[in-house]
């Protein structure tokens, strides 16, 4: 049997006997969708190897706070990151920690919480790559939707979720922008993937009218990608003809390419449209037959977007799958050097 072949159906029984915790740093700005793709990771591998430390509970400031003082959490000096260093590097050592914890409902913290390491953790939060934290993370995500996207998804959240004033937030995040530029942005030069969101452009490679627009919810995604040291086996992506040349069939797109980004040699790739269930359903049987990891739906949220139950997929769902897939290969090289 083929070396990588062996590797992979190794990987989820070394997952578990991993001694020092595998950490995947996540950031972009608030609102940008950072778990959204984390959680394609954490549906792969399943709750019992995967926690995640939220970056929230490490501001200095709660909400009430931070209207008298004017300071902003993009700011890194309105964050313990000195707190979460040391934090990071006691969960490297097996060790558990009393995690901080920010309520987004009530803007204030609330206990801290014993947080035992586990194989792998998701360090999500707007400065998970900065200088002082990036020597602790094993593999680094960066997530940058455009301006429109982010403006329509900060929106859908913080008014229709946690209840904040529309006008208020507006004038909130026009100040928060040049802030964004500052302090934020520039950590996307090192990250292993950089995700950038789009509204979709399938119309643009249509000629004259533009039939079987795409569902509500449906964006471009561009996936900037660090190659892998030491790749998986291959898996084949299934597409049905008939489907693609189907004139009933909403539109997609996939394609890539090799190009330098901030200096390195990165893989870039773009997803568009919708993706049939079929394609998706098949990609996830095939990683799971590879790693030996069952797909874990574990919420009610998570079955509702199983693609066996949806006609077409999204680009984001299918960004999901590739990030997880490329992380596995990230994880599968650090226990091949261990070995």
């Amino acid at each position: 049997m083929d070396t990588s072949q062996t590797a992979c159906s190794l990987l989820q029984a070394n997952l578990t006997k991993i001694k020092t915790p595998f950490i995947i740093g996540i950031t972009g700005d608030s609102g940008s969708g950072k778990t959204t793709f984390s959680d394609g990771i954490r549906k792969i591998l399943g709750s019992q190897l995967v926690k995640t430390i939220q970056m929230d509970g490490y501001h200095k400031e709660n909400r009430k706070q931070r209207k008298t003082s004017g300071k902003l959490p993009l700011d890194p000096e309105a964050n313990y990151l000195n707190k979460l260093q040391r934090d990071l590097a006691t969960l490297k050592q097996n060790k558990a920690i009393r995690l901080p914890i920010y309520n987004h409902t009530t803007g204030d913290f609330d206990p801290p919480v014993l947080t035992e390491p586990s194989p792998i953790i998701i360090l999500e939060g707007l400065h998970a790559l900065y200088p002082e934290i990036l020597p602790l993370i094993d593999f680094s995500i960066f997530v940058d939707p455009s301006r429109e996207v982010k403006w329509h998804w900060k929106f859908e959240r913080d008014v229709k979720k946690r209840g904040h004033r529309a006008e208020k937030l507006e004038k909130e995040m026009l100040e928060r922008e040049a802030a964004y530029k500052r302090w934020i942005d520039f950590q996307k030069t090192g990250a292993d993937i950089v995700i950038k969101i789009f509204p979709s452009r399938t119309k643009d490679f249509a000629r004259y009218d533009f039939v079987n627009p795409l569902p509500k919810g449906f964006y471009k995604v561009e996936l900037l990608m660090r190659p892998a040291a030491m790749h998986l086996p291959t898996v084949p992506l299934p597409f049905d003809l008939a489907a693609i040349v189907d004139i009933n069939r909403p539109p997609f797109l996939l394609a890539a390419a090799s190009c330098r980004y901030w200096g390195r040699s990165v893989i870039d790739i773009h997803i568009d449209g919708a993706i049939p269930q079929k394609t998706i359903a098949a990609l996830e049987q095939q990683i799971s037959s590879c790693t030996d990891i069952p797909i874990s739906y574990e919420s009610e949220k998570d079955k509702t977007l199983s693609p066996q139950d949806l006609d077409d997929i999204s680009a984001t769902q299918f960004a999901q799958l590739i990030i997880a897939w490329r992380f596995l290969e990230e994880v599968n090289a650090k226990m091949a050097k261990l070995r």
